[in-house]
């Protein structure tokens, strides 16, 4: 499809933040997104338990049905769970850090099979899955309708028809209630940074917090690299092949890392830090390469190599992406206004934006400012054309795409104008229709959604070039919405199939040939 670039002129930041959420969906207030710069308690709300044991006498069934109770206590390595296995069973089970989550106890149904020598049985296992969480610590909701189904072979000990029964083989995966996820699981964030580096991108993990060692079990997911999913959309300072050794003691976190080579020591530091923030008992860290401290020579702490993870230091590639003061901004018969001190209540002082398109000499039906609130970008009445002006006295108005029916506007970090374009024949004659029923232009209902896969999104690189985007995955969908995160690695998407509306989250993954796709 031809498209024609006519000028860009504007080097901008987002507007808009894109929040990772790692946890088990719940209701809750909406509030400002700080980046996911978590402070409270990982350790709150956590609940020992206090494992029964498997008692004497206990038939197959009773003995697995105890078992999934007590197989939420993880302290001394499981060995709660352990008490229920044979010796050797016992000792050889490592469970790889996978969890099947069930609902309760009350939803499982176990189903026994004696041998005829009465010495080994075998226990079905089944019940909705809820959800997994696997080896990389991702939350991973269950398709409605898919079921748990694992078996557990016991045998009686030591050979004795008289013996206890005890569990000889089981599954790799800790097999969880909801419950006890809540009860000993929390999420959390590894940090790393977008393609361009200019802005650090959350990867929200579960991890079990019932066991000591949290920061190093941290620090050891975090240089491992980020999860599967995300890691194509992202990089990191970490030198592949290497695993940092982690020393914690009450408040301070020494990491160590051999074989470096050439790195980014800020960078680098600036992953460590907004990882170990959310720990609040870590009060400073100290990062050795190649058997060398490095010194943050502006970082808050007791001294350069002891930098506090929550110095103001490494905000400026914070995952939040603002800065102190940013504005409001709202749009007021045809003009644009911002407004200071903001919260959901109430507004500042509002004035007027500068330049063409705060004026209004441009009408405009969507816009989106640059988060360094220099440039507004907007599609003008009618969808036809798409607009750029810096905001300020005596700026030009610059058309960057034109002939088109745009619908949605979005900001990545590094001045990329992401745009969004109906490619299907529009509705015109339902569009004069409603106008005609309404004094209020403002007032017209939502538009009907595009037919699948008659959706084009763009993005417009600096002054140079437009690419189109491969949004594939959503050929059989209607988009209706679509922002990109301020980060630039990933987006964010509503759509609807027959009548039903999704929130679907996508990764950006630019091809060494220059191609884009989410």
């Amino acid at each position: 499809m031809s498209r024609r670039l006519l000028v860009f002129g504007a080097s901008a930041l987002s507007c808009l933040f894109l929040t990772s959420c790692a946890g088990v969906p719940m209701t809750g207030p909406v509030v400002p997104g700080e980046g996911g710069d978590g402070s409270a308690d990982p350790y709150g709300g956590y609940v020992r338990l206090l494992p029964a044991g498997p008692q004497p006498g206990m038939n197959p069934d009773g003995l697995v049905g105890s078992f999934l109770k007590d197989m939420g206590s993880f302290e001394e390595d499981h060995g709660a769970a352990r008490i229920y296995m044979l010796p050797d069973t016992g000792r050889d089970w490592s469970p790889d850090g996978s969890v099947k989550v069930f609902t309760d106890l009350d939803t499982v149904d176990l189903e026994t099979e004696v041998s005829e020598d009465g010495l080994t049985a075998s226990v079905r296992m089944r019940s909705a899955l809820v959800a997994t969480i696997d080896e990389d610590g991702k939350y991973r909701p269950g398709a409605p309708g898919t079921l748990m189904d694992e078996t557990f072979t016991l045998a009686r000990e030591e050979g004795d028809p008289e013996g206890e029964w005890r569990i000889r083989s089981l599954p790799d995966d800790l097999i969880l209630s909801q419950l006890d996820v809540e009860r000993t699981h929390r999420p959390f964030n590894l940090y790393y940074f977008n393609p361009e580096g200019t802005s650090l991108v959350p990867d929200p993990i579960y991890l079990p917090v019932s066991t000591d060692r949290l920061a190093e079990r941290l620090l050891a997911r975090l240089g491992a690299g980020a999860t599967s999913w995300l890691a194509p959309a992202v990089r990191s300072e970490f030198p592949e092949d290497t695993r940092p050794r982690v020393t914690a003691d009450a408040d301070s976190v020494v990491v160590e890392i051999d074989g470096v080579g050439d790195v980014d020591e800020f960078r680098l530091g600036a992953q460590i830090a907004w990882t170990l923030r959310q720990i609040p008992d870590v009060q400073e860290f100290t990062l050795v390469l190649d058997g060398e401290e490095v010194a943050f020579a502006a970082a808050d702490g007791d001294s350069a190599d002891r930098p506090r993870p929550a110095s103001t230091f490494w905000h400026g590639v914070g995952p939040g992406a603002l800065r102190a003061g940013v504005h409001a901004y709202y749009a007021h018969e045809g003009q644009l206004w911002s407004a200071s001190e903001w919260d959901t209540d109430t507004f500042g002082d509002a004035e007027r934006v500068p330049g063409p398109l705060g004026a209004g000499d441009v009408l405009l039906e969507r816009f989106a400012v640059s988060i360094d609130e220099s440039t507004v970008a907007g599609i003008t009445l009618g969808g036809e054309t798409v607009v750029t002006s810096f905001a300020s006295p005596g700026a030009e108005v610059s058309e960057v795409l034109d002939d088109g029916v745009f619908t949605e506007l979005s900001w990545d970090i590094d001045g990329n104008l992401w745009v969004v374009e109906e490619i299907g024949e529009p509705d015109e004659e339902a569009r004069e229709e409603a106008e005609q029923d309404s004094a209020d232009p403002e007032a017209l209902p939502d538009p009907a959604p595009p037919e699948p896969g008659s959706s084009a999104v763009w993005v417009l690189r600096g002054a140079e070039e437009v690419v189109r985007v491969d949004v594939g995955d959503l050929r059989d969908e209607s988009l209706v919405h679509f922002r990109v995160s301020r980060d630039g690695s990933r987006a964010a998407a509503v759509t609807e199939t027959d009548g039903r509306r999704s929130l679907q989250v996508g990764r950006v993954v630019t091809d060494e040939d220059g191609r884009v796709s989410v």
